[in-house]
């Protein structure tokens, strides 16, 4: 099994693009499919680069629904209209984040849901996408280890008031890399909003005892900007705690993870974390 990094917010080849966006191509079992597709469809762009078989993608998981994740789907669809479209039902919600005195959508509309209606795989709390590659999400989770960035509503039923979003359009890949599922498994996620902690006690619970080989993504501590941070610094540092006492192998940060938020973490994790830019990839 392979993961390569198609786009993220920086790139270790000069020639690939990099973006406020994120996107994995992931090579399993003689498939290949995509974990989001990047912001402007420069994902497309990096895999050409990478001579990957972009136009032969079984399916796309899309983690969440905010453009940094979906906005390439479009280039992705021209090249596999065929292929399925994993997205939880939560992301038929007309979704707003706070601007100052505005709002601007963060994700795709309703146009999106009626143009790729073949398509789409709308599940509620769990799909497979195929065997040994999963979709899961909180169902339940603890509200103190959910992100502290709460920029993000929708409106109310009285269509005026804005009401906090509860990510109920995000998901998480769960993938055993081996044919023995005890062997280990992989957590990928998008940006973590639900918090990586509360991800991880879905993953005990559902798969208790199997060891976590690794925990691939963005964990939305800083804006598009990667070296601000936009959560308390103790929120890192909980997610890194967390992280470590999960005994996860690995922990491959990115996107929105950012610099500052990533220091933080290894200051924890040491040399169990590692930066995952553009061009990058992993085997398992």
């Amino acid at each position: 099994m392979k993961i390569i990094c198609l786009i993220e917010n920086t790139a270790n080849d000069e020639n690939l693009f990099c973006e406020d966006g994120f996107s994995l191509f992931v090579e399993y079992n003689g498939k290949n499919y995509l974990i989001d597709t990047g912001l402007a469809g420069k994902a497309v762009d990096n895999a050409r680069r990478m001579h990957l078989p972009i136009n032969s993608i079984d399916a796309v998981v899309l983690t969440h629904n905010h453009l940094a994740h979906t906005g390439g789907i479009d280039a992705v669809m021209r090249l596999n209209p065929k292929a399925r479209i994993f997205l939880r039902a939560g992301a038929r919600a007309e979704v707003y984040k706070k601007n100052g005195l505005f709002k601007s959508p963060v994700g795709q509309g309703k146009a999106f849901l009626k143009k790729y209606a073949d398509n789409l795989i709308l599940f509620n709390s769990f799909s497979e996408v195929c065997e040994g590659f999963y979709l899961a999400s909180c169902e339940e989770f603890e509200e103190k280890l959910i992100n502290p960035d709460r920029a993000y509503f929708t409106i109310g039923e009285d269509g005026k008031k804005p009401v906090p979003f509860d990510f109920s359009d995000e998901s998480f890949a769960v993938i055993f890399p081996k044919k023995r599922k005890a062997e280990g498994l992989i957590l990928v996620g998008g940006c973590f909003h639900c918090g990586a902690a509360n991800m991880l006690e879905t993953v005990r619970e559902r798969w208790n005892g199997i060891p976590i080989l690794a925990v691939i993504g963005g964990f939305h501590f800083s804006s598009s900007n990667p070296k601000t941070l936009i959560v308390p610094a103790e929120f890192p540092t909980a997610t890194a705690r967390a992280l470590k006492s999960s005994g996860a192998e690995k922990v491959y940060a990115c996107h929105c993870t950012g610099f500052k938020g990533f220091d933080i973490m290894d200051e924890i994790l040491g040399d169990r974390i590692q930066y995952i830019g553009g061009g990058e990839a992993l085997e398992f």
